[in-house]
């Protein structure tokens, strides 16, 4: 995140911002258009020294109030946040335990030189665009004295903003890697796990969730409220989400796929059928797919705006419609170095790799590593016997496969 060329008024530096320059201002998509306005600033303590981390921002939208993560910011200017591409997630915003909120906590409190007025953020790391507690603005007097406002460093309030274990905790599992922090879970008793993994927010919890193994992922998901076990299962990547309701016991599976969208519980429910040895059970069905009348161009654009792992990133997967997995006559892939040497007017189609090898959904462990040795291939499309796209395979899904099976 970062403010834009047209400064907010009264800033002087792109990697300073101001609560009260945000607060009522507008947000926008990323097109331009209004989507509601700004209410809060959501705050957490960082894992070390006393500042508060900008985790996001409360709007408004539609009549209820909505948690806007900082990283879906693109910039900040005088009109108000505007967001970068992608769909905006509507549910009602829920505090949860160690952060801080701008109007409720620090605006208004009283210190040495008066009340805070303000809230000051610096940049305090450039590349990932984290902005943290700098300066506050103090204001003191009133009608039989003209007001004093004083600008004074953070340090000099941080104090009056002391946090308790668990939040010291949370905070420290947000910031390390999500490898360290499924270690640290490990490592904590399990009655403290589960009241650090319920205050977790859902994205980050999956984070987690994926790197341990399914036996304690599925302890930690009973653990939690159904509602928000949902949402956690709703932020897995879904290979990782199919092999934890495998783990789970048939009834508290049901439980939870009863409260999912119906749409995903089908696609959910035809994975759930093929065993885990299999490339059915190694595959994931989210890949890159387009039919071939697309053109290069958009090929591309499609494979470089991706979240997508990037061992599926590099290539591009066309069939006929429909291009959801299931999808319609599989015909081919291609990668990108081979798109990037296209006209970018030409169809996909016409480029794409037909002799390439495919997997059944049968096929074994053995046979998908293998396969992916033989043809030095980082992804592999698995193909039903409809000629149906129905998932894809990485070399590091069966690098994970095998370190699961060495693992004592």
């Amino acid at each position: 995140m970062s403010t834009t060329d047209d400064e907010i008024s009264g800033q002087t530096d792109i990697s300073e911002l101001w609560a009260t320059r945000v607060l009522k201002r507008s947000l926008f998509d990323a097109d331009g258009g209004i989507l509601g306005s700004i209410d809060d600033l959501i705050l957490t303590p960082e894992i070390s020294g006393n500042q508060l981390s900008l985790r996001g921002f409360v709007a408004s939208v539609d009549r209820r109030q909505i948690f806007v993560h900082e990283g879906r910011v693109e910039a900040v200017d005088r009109d108000g946040v505007h967001l970068r591409g992608g769909t905006v997630d509507l549910r009602l915003f829920r505090r949860r335990t160690g952060e801080f909120l701008a109007t409720e906590d620090l605006l208004g409190v009283s210190t040495s030189n008066g009340k805070i007025s303000d809230i000051g953020f610096k940049a305090s790391n450039l590349k990932s665009g984290k902005f943290s507690t700098s300066q506050i603005s103090t204001t003191s007097g009133g009608r039989l004295w003209k007001k004093q406002v004083e600008i004074t460093d953070w340090s000099l309030v941080a104090d009056l903003f002391l946090i308790d274990q668990v939040s010291g905790d949370l905070a420290r599992l947000r910031d390390l890697h999500k490898a360290d922090a499924a270690e640290e879970i490990q490592s904590i008793p399990s009655e403290r796990r589960a009241e650090l993994t319920s205050a977790l927010e859902a994205s980050r919890l999956a984070d987690l969730l994926e790197e341990l193994p399914e036996s304690e992922q599925a302890e930690i998901l009973r653990n939690l409220e159904l509602e928000d076990a949902i949402e956690v299962l709703g932020e897995m990547e879904i290979d990782d989400e199919i092999d934890l309701l495998k783990e789970l016991d048939p009834d508290q599976r049901e439980s939870f796929l009863s409260g999912m969208d119906p749409e995903q519980v089908a696609q959910i429910r035809a994975l759930l059928r093929y065993s885990e040895d299999t490339a059915g059970g190694m595959m994931n069905p989210e890949a890159i797919i387009l039919t071939p009348d697309a053109t290069v161009a958009e090929a591309i654009a499609r494979l470089r705006d991706t979240d997508l792992p990037p061992a599926i990133s590099v290539r591009l997967f066309v069939t006929e419609s429909p291009t959801q997995a299931p999808t319609g006559k599989y015909l081919g892939s291609v990668t990108l170095p081979r798109l990037l040497q296209e006209p970018p007017a030409n169809k996909v189609g016409d480029c794409i790799n037909r002799e390439e090898p495919t997997l059944r959904p049968s096929a074994s462990e053995n046979e998908v590593a293998s396969l992916l040795a033989r043809y030095d291939l980082l992804a592999v499309a698995v193909i039903d016997p409809l000629e149906r796209l129905v998932g894809v395979i990485t070399v590091d899904d069966v690098v994970i496969r095998l370190i699961e099976r060495s693992t004592p």
